[in-house]
């Protein structure tokens, strides 16, 4: 989508802003003499050269194509792992997004799952969940950014499993179409050797429904968006809505274009690509693209 502030929709709740009807229709060396000391404390030239690389290593994560605009519209605060970037939300205490790129390489990754959920450390404003809160509630800890996806070490593994990465999510739908999607996208990984992935929950209720002591708010829904980069310098791209409820259909039933997920949660994916290709390639979808 061009580059321009994207119009909420009317009904605007805790994150993005999202209308009904709209969701059911389409369904982030000092110079000292001490031989000793010289070895130990740097230089003020060394220091300086310390930073600017500091600054350029962060401005260079910015600019990774996965990750989306940044957001003035709500709460959030942007955290680099190893394996995935999240936009957190303190209100909500779940992520405005979740985004990576994900290449052939680490989908061939032996490193096994831990299931050791815990409290993202890294969170500095507000609190991320509990798994006090998760139990006895009816929803699963669901990831955004899939341990399968970060099996290729063992720091991507532990990282995916902090709350910051978790959504309340029905089983239904976290085993389901859900998870059929995460193993599509690793497919496309393998096949294209490398694809960009957003996801997370969308909000549209007014009063969301919370779980546990800390209220973690449930999603009405869930959102992914996927780009892979073409040879020529072109670019194609598809959308996935999935309202949060007991269902089971073909994936096709859940694609909508990129423009159409921007409207929905009021954020602007792929913003790094240049506009002429962003445009063309958000506008519309085409599932036989994505087989």
């Amino acid at each position: 989508m061009t580059k321009k502030i994207l119009g909420l929709l009317a009904g605007i709740a805790v994150i993005g802003g999202v209308n009904l009807d709209r969701i059911q229709t389409f369904l982030q060396q000092s110079g000292l003499q001490s031989a000793e000391l010289t070895t130990r404390i740097p230089s003020a030239s060394h220091q300086t050269e310390s930073k600017s690389q500091k600054q350029k290593a962060s401005t260079n994560k910015k600019m990774r194509l996965e990750i989306p605009a940044f957001l003035t519209d709500r709460p959030e605060e942007v955290i680099w792992h190893d394996g995935y970037t999240v936009s957190f939300n303190r209100r909500t205490k779940i992520p405005n997004w979740v985004a990576w790129e994900l290449t052939k390489a680490r989908t061939e990754g032996t490193v096994s799952r831990n299931d050791d959920f815990q409290p993202d450390p890294d969170v500095k404003k507000g609190s991320t969940a509990e798994d006090s809160d998760y139990r006895g509630s009816g929803y699963d800890r669901g990831h955004m950014c899939p341990a399968a996806d970060n099996k290729y070490s063992e720091q991507a593994m532990t990282e995916c499993f902090y709350f910051s990465n978790m959504c309340p999510q029905l089983h239904s739908l976290n085993g389901g179409d859900w998870k059929e999607l995460e193993e599509k996208c690793r497919k496309w990984a393998r096949k294209y050797q490398s694809i960009y992935i957003v996801c997370g929950p969308i909000i549209y209720s007014s009063y969301p429904k919370t779980i546990g002591q800390n209220k973690i708010t449930v999603p009405d829904a869930f959102y992914k968006v996927v780009m892979r980069q073409e040879k020529d310098g072109e670019a194609k791209a598809i959308g996935y809505v999935f309202k949060h409820k007991k269902q089971n259909k073909p994936l096709k039933d859940y694609a909508v274009s990129v423009d159409e997920v921007e409207d929905l949660t009021g954020i602007d994916f792929f913003s790094k690509l240049p506009d002429e290709v962003e445009d063309k390639m958000e506008a519309s979808y085409n599932v036989n693209d994505w087989q």
